[in-house]
């Protein structure tokens, strides 16, 4: 597999791969936070945990409550349908 050197893109593109890359799962977010100060920076954007799926987070994790709030102030479709479903 041929690797692209993103540290060499521009920011914007840096940071629309990051949120689709953390989208993918829990252990993808906190990967690519762990792998560089770049990288960190750019998933801890609020804009990331829009695209972040928490239907896919398994249910006997404890999920900080922050998360979910964070997940939810982007309206973040995965949150926004367990809200839906968890108030009626």
């Amino acid at each position: 597999m041929k690797y692209f050197p993103i540290l060499e893109m521009s920011e914007e593109i840096q940071a629309l791969v990051v949120e689709r890359v953390t989208g993918n799962s829990f252990k993808d977010l906190y990967g690519l936070r762990a792998s560089c100060k770049l990288m960190k920076a750019l998933a801890d954007r609020r804009r990331v945990y829009h695209f972040y799926d928490v239907l896919f987070v398994p249910w006997g994790l404890n999920m900080p409550a922050d998360l979910l709030k964070t997940c939810y102030a982007e309206k973040n479709p995965s949150t926004l349908r367990v809200y839906s479903l968890s108030s009626h």
